[in-house]
């Protein structure tokens, strides 16, 4: 559901403003209404701006680096605690320090690396020595490579080379050649081979450099590692404050002015919860203020406000976007849908209890997990869960059938809720047309409360003839009702799809109305086709994971040879990387496609608009 909100005005005197805006801050309820930053920007707010985006990245990076060098971190002694005090701008500069120290070193280190692998196949050798004794005789060494066969063919036999080495199909030869060409007019160019140009230092010496940079890189990572587990809390609070201080110069500069620049005039929105702290918060303030209800064309942020399973989902919803304010959030009622369509897509109760069982696991032994991250474990939980009990229909675990392993306990289970392929397409059809005709009533109800009851009888309408077709079709029975139905149907689709219309002209608004009622017509029965249509995916989904997960586990009893020791371990490695590559690629599916029939299919039935503004209050 979306939070009652309340209209809050203020009118403060422009000396108090400062104390007045610090004293909103610390309350942390109201959203500031046009809280942006002016395109004047005070001094202190570009400061404010340059430093947070400065903390942002020092800690940005700081991670960066600590995560990817965790193995080696682990291995290195405890460097000495940095000092005891920093103020915020040396601490900042030390960051800088240590990780352009760490970074500048990771750089060396990876330039002396390809040195060294480009010199390694030509052994050990002092450059300068012998450029020098060659220089005395008129001569220079030319470095070359080109692939053995071409060498030995063509080379070889053919110019004054020496071999140096041979490695995985190359030969890294040399050629002594005179500062003039020889008489033959034989010169270097004339090799068909690639010249190397070849770094000045020796091996060993490129080899001690490499060796100092890394020890060097260790003993920074090790410092930056003592700095950060020492500093990282001074440096967030540090980061906090910049925040909040940016916050507070956003508003200060976007206030409006009255009364020649005396009064400070500042908009928002406040949860209607939450109004009876602002009397408590300014009792002893000389600001007035003024506690309102919407209007139409506010633009009121939304708060979306469910118990505690629901709120799972707002996540999905946000990826969307948000509700307008005086919409239905469609939250707590697609999300039944998107847990079964979730299990129905992935299909496999293996891969459903393998999710289950990671998601607790991790839920064990990560106690300190975010509140954004708490609540991603439970809807993969949940998720898991369906996708467990949703597989028992197929019966499959991990590609193999629970129900032909003649296990008494499985086939009491399949006599119940095993179903066959032709079953499960035509119970994707069924729950798709029960989520669509849902999601009208949605929108019937929705267009009720927004602009009237009169504005939702075309929608009704629609609904009847749609319950009533479905009817003659299954129930001929009841053909003589149903046909009725129709007709009542027909009649409020045709007639009060735009009620206004009526007010001009009754006439000609009812012949738009009967010209526009046979457009919806048309649209109605053709999309009502595409939408039941997209919901095949349900089957279709399972079905393809399912056939997926077999062909491993064939190709990993196929596959492994009849050894009694590598036999099994090739089987095993078989069905883990198969298995695993299937369930990543199914479960991402899974997410998707009902994302896709939620955003889509159900949305668009159910009138979903969107665009709502979200909550973001000054604090």
């Amino acid at each position: 559901m979306i939070q009652k909100m309340k209209k809050l005005n203020f009118l403060v005197y422009h000396r108090e403003y400062d104390e007045f805006l610090h004293r909103l801050q610390e309350l942390g309820v109201m959203h500031i209404q046009g809280g942006t930053i002016a395109d004047k920007q005070s001094d202190t707010v570009t400061a404010d701006i340059a430093d947070l985006r400065r903390v942002d990245d020092l800690l940005k990076q700081t991670a960066e680096i600590l995560d990817s060098d965790k193995k080696e971190l682990a291995s290195l002694p405890d460097a000495s605690a940095p000092q005891d005090s920093y103020t915020q701008q040396e601490l900042v500069t030390e960051y800088e320090t240590q990780l352009a120290r760490v970074s500048s070193l990771d750089l060396r280190k990876k330039d002396l690396a390809e040195q060294i692998d480009l010199l390694t196949p030509w052994g050990e050798f002092d450059p300068a020595y012998v450029r020098q004794q060659l220089a005395a005789a008129s001569c220079e060494m030319l470095f070359f490579t080109a692939p053995t066969k071409v060498f030995h063919k063509e080379i070889e036999h053919n110019f004054p080379v020496e071999a140096i080495s041979e490695q995985k199909g190359t030969t890294y030869f040399v050629a002594i050649v005179r500062e003039e060409p020889l008489a033959d007019g034989f010169s270097a160019a004339d090799i068909p081979a690639t010249a190397v140009t070849l770094p000045d230092a020796a091996l060993s010496t490129l080899r001690a450099e490499y060796d100092k940079a890394v020890a060097d890189y260790t003993a920074t990572l090790s410092q930056l590692k003592a700095l950060d587990a020492a500093r990282t809390a001074d440096l967030r609070t540090y980061r906090d404050q910049l925040a909040q201080r940016l916050a507070f110069d956003s508003v200060r500069t976007t206030t409006e002015t009255a009364a020649d620049d005396h009064l400070m005039v500042l908009r928002g929105w406040i949860p209607a919860d939450k109004q009876d702290a602002i009397p408590a918060a300014f009792a002893d303030s000389s600001a007035w203020y003024e506690i309102s209800d919407p209007q139409p064309g506010d633009d009121v942020p939304v708060c979306l406000k469910n118990n505690r399973f629901f709120s799972l989902f707002e996540m999905i919803t946000e990826l969307y976007m948000l509700p307008k304010y005086n919409e239905i959030d469609l939250t707590p009622f697609f999300a039944p849908f998107y847990i079964l369509f979730f299990g129905l897509c992935l299909g496999d109760s293996g891969y459903g209890l393998f999710i289950t069982l990671c998601v607790i696991a991790a839920k064990c032994t990560m106690k300190n997990m975010g509140k954004g991250m708490r609540a991603a474990m439970n809807l993969l939980l949940t998720l898991g869960i369906s996708a467990f009990v949703c597989g028992l229909l197929s019966g499959a675990f991990f590609g193999f059938n629970l129900y032909d392993m003649g296990v008494p306990f499985f086939d009491q289970i399949g006599n119940v809720v095993a179903l066959e392929n032709s079953q499960m397409f035509n119970l994707s059809l069924i729950l798709g047309f029960i989520q669509i005709i849902f999601g009208m009533c949605l929108k019937a109800y929705n267009r009720a409360i927004q602009f009237g009851f009169r504005y939702s009888l075309s929608t009704i309408g629609w609904m009847m003839v749609i319950l009533s077709v479905g009817a003659l079709l299954f129930l001929p029975d009841y053909a003589s009702i149903a046909t009725w139905f129709t007709y009542a149907g027909l009649l409020l689709a045709f007639c009060y799809n735009s009620p206004e219309r009526y007010a001009k002209n009754p006439v000609t608004g009812f012949l738009i109305n009967v010209g526009s009622g046979l457009w919806d017509a048309y649209n109605t029965a053709t999309g009502m086709l595409g939408d039941m249509l997209s919901y095949v995916r349900l089957f279709a989904l399972g079905l393809s994971g399912g056939i997926l997960a077999t062909v491993f586990d064939s190709l990993a009893t196929g596959l492994a040879p009849d050894v009694a020791v590598v036999g099994p371990i090739v089987m095993v490695l078989i069905f883990v990387v198969g298995h695993a590559l299937n369930m990543f690629m199914n479960v991402l599916g899974a997410f998707v496609h009902p994302m896709r029939l939620t955003f889509v299919e159900f949305f668009k039935n159910a009138g979903y608009e969107g665009g709502g503004t979200g909550y973001n209050p000054f604090k």
